[in-house]
């Protein structure tokens, strides 16, 4: 047992909430009390979404993610704008003497520093997922290997992107709010032409999309995520759904990019 322990309340409990659980979390700037609350007066939140209010978005490391309309959102790369601040505090951890109370300070900066990085990656997730949620009803994405992608030489700018984090946080907040995120294969989601359909094979350094069979010229990640929406809309559950919304029981076939334009 902890016994009396002195807090800063963040906020007041409201009342006629019943505490569910409580997890007390260690980190480097001391310790956080976490509560899970219960109010049997909330409705419980049922899905409700727009199945034509739909996009498909490809999360990359040279943008943070494309979606399916050709916005991007830039990747800020916290981590290694932070590097050359870290370096120096972990220089300074390696010089003091090993049990010191100055190599306690300086570990206790490094983890601090560590802290704000992280924490600065994720309130950026939180404010991409709710910027999303606010445009989009249903939103696609690529089923990512990311503990293997963390194995790669971009291991570093994969993990400073923090893909599965955004997913998990994208997801959650689309449940609560009756939206829903549909995971697809990545399988050729950038070698296939979200046009024609035919696999136009690119090396990674390739960031341009041009099919020689039907003429499509697009970004190579607009095409990818392009590609996982029209994959979203193909799955039994939502085309089920929409021909039931769709005139005489014939759902609207999603209209490629390429197409728009001509």
């Amino acid at each position: 047992m902890f016994g009396k322990v002195k807090v800063v309340l963040h906020r007041p409990i409201p009342d006629g909430f019943k505490v569910k659980t409580a997890s007390v979390t260690k980190k480097a700037d001391g310790y956080y009390l976490t509560l899970s609350l219960e109010d049997k007066t909330v409705p419980e939140i049922k899905p409700d979404f727009n199945l034509h209010s739909i996009t498909g978005i490809d999360v990359g490391l040279k943008e943070f993610l494309t979606t399916s309309e050709g916005e991007t959102v830039a990747i800020p790369q916290h981590y290694r704008k932070a590097q050359k601040r870290l370096r120096v505090i972990q220089k300074r951890v390696s010089r003091r003497k090993k049990g010191s109370s100055r190599r306690q300070e300086a570990v206790k900066q490094l983890g601090c520093q560590h802290k704000k990085v992280a924490d600065k990656r994720k309130d950026f997730h939180f404010k991409t997922a709710n910027y999303l949620l606010s445009k989009y009803d249903v939103i696609a994405h690529e089923d990512l290997n990311v503990k293997g992608l963390a194995r790669t030489r971009l291991a570093k700018s994969v993990l400073d992107a923090g893909w599965s984090s955004f997913l998990s946080i994208l997801t959650n907040k689309a449940e609560n709010a009756g939206l829903l995120v549909v995971p697809v294969s990545a399988h050729n989601t950038s070698q296939d032409c979200s046009n024609c359909g035919e696999k136009v094979p690119k090396k990674l350094h390739i960031r341009w999309h041009d099919c020689p069979h039907c003429g499509c010229s697009l970004d190579r990640d607009h095409n990818a995520a392009i590609n996982i929406r029209n994959r979203a809309v193909g799955q039994p559950v939502l085309k089920a759904q929409l021909m039931s919304y769709a005139i005489a029981g014939v759902a609207e076939k999603p209209i490629p990019y390429c197409t728009q334009l001509v």
